[in-house]
Parts: C-alpha cells; sequence; structure tokens
C-alpha cells in the first residue's frame, strides 16, 4: 500500500463533492423555521436541539444520494476526514456556550447554535482552498448577528431563514466547484494510483 504526502491527501479530500452535509443543514434548518413559525417555543427548543443535533447522522444517509462516502472508519480514512471530524465535534462542543445563554434568554438559542455550528465552515474552506468556506461563516455570523440585534423575537424563524438562504448559495457554489473539477479528478485519481 502506497503512503500519501500530507499535500496529495489534501487534494484528494478536496476532490469530493460535500454536497450532503450543506443539503442535510438545509433541510434541517428549514425544517426549524417551519417548527419556529408553529410550534410554542418549549416545543420549537426541543426540535432545534434534536434536529442540529441529528445533522451528521442524517448526511450519512443523503450522502448515498448524493454519490459521497461519509466513512469514518479509521482503515479508510484521509487525514483530512479527521480534521473534518475535529471541526464538527468542535461545533458540537460550543453548545457549552449556547447552553447557559439559552438558559438565560430562550430565544438566543438559535442565534447561538446558528453560529457556532457554522464555524466547521472555516476549516472546510481552507482544506479545499476555496473562498466558500470563510464566505459560509462569515455571512453566517454577520447576518445572524444583526437579525438578532434587530428582532430577537423573531430569532425562531429569522436565523434559520437566514442559514437556509446562505446554504443555497453554499451549496451552488460547491456544485459548481466540483462540476469544474471532474476533468482533474479523473487525471488526479491515475496520478494517485501510480
Amino acid at each position: 500500500m502506497t503512503t500519501l504526502t500530507l499535500e496529495q491527501y489534501r487534494t484528494q479530500f478536496a476532490q469530493r463533492r460535500f454536497l450532503a452535509m450543506p443539503l442535510t443543514g438545509m433541510l434541517v434548518w428549514t425544517a426549524m423555521a417551519v417548527t419556529g413559525a408553529l410550534l410554542p417555543p418549549q416545543q420549537a427548543i426541543m426540535a432545534l436541539f434534536i434536529g442540529t443535533g441529528s445533522i451528521v447522522y442524517l448526511a450519512m444517509a443523503i450522502a448515498r444520494l448524493t454519490g459521497e462516502k461519509m466513512s469514518f472508519k479509521k482503515s479508510q480514512k484521509n487525514p483530512f476526514d479527521s480534521l473534518f471530524l475535529y471541526g464538527v465535534v468542535m461545533a458540537a462542543l460550543v453548545y457549552a456556550i449556547a447552553i447557559p445563554y439559552f438558559l438565560a434568554d430562550y430565544r438566543s438559542l438559535p442565534f447561538s447554535i446558528g453560529i457556532l455550528t457554522g464555524l466547521m465552515w472555516l476549516p472546510l474552506g481552507w482544506i479545499i482552498q476555496h473562498w466558500i468556506g470563510l464566505f459560509h461563516t462569515l455571512a453566517r455570523t454577520a447576518c445572524c448577528t444583526v437579525a438578532w440585534i434587530v428582532a430577537p423575537e423573531h430569532s425562531f424563524v429569522t436565523m434559520p431563514l437566514i442559514i437556509v438562504a446562505i446554504y443555497a448559495i453554499s451549496i451552488v457554489t460547491l456544485e459548481r466547484r466540483w462540476r469544474k473539477l471532474q476533468p482533474l479528478n479523473t487525471l488526479t485519481a491515475q496520478a494517485l494510483a501510480q
């Protein structure tokens, strides 16, 4: 078995489509906008915790539909899979910030979770060397902050809608990026096989 250089692993990782997680995030946050608009606060809160906590697991199912592999088996891992997984864990750990803030003001939950879970786009953008990671994180943070300052009482609807809109831009961008890489993917796979 051939050992690749770190740059070769990065190139290999960057050639992926990366649609499963953002598609799942977009679906979940769309559901959060609906639950935020229709359900009483206690139920909308539970929906938000459950929905955002299940994105990774739902993405594993959606990955089959998008033709992606989301494997966390050590034998099949690219080191950048581990880095991405650490980004996911980092986003989950920052619930430690969201929960006390939520206990002080329940309306802050979509705001804090919306920003904190968007942080994992920064390392992804760096790994794939594409501006979409920085755009997604900064746009999500800035727009959610403005919405929180302007209308915190509507946070269970406005935050999810903002996040869905940013996901839409990110998904289109990632798909265009992936389509441009297709001729290169064939050549790179052949070079790595040699």
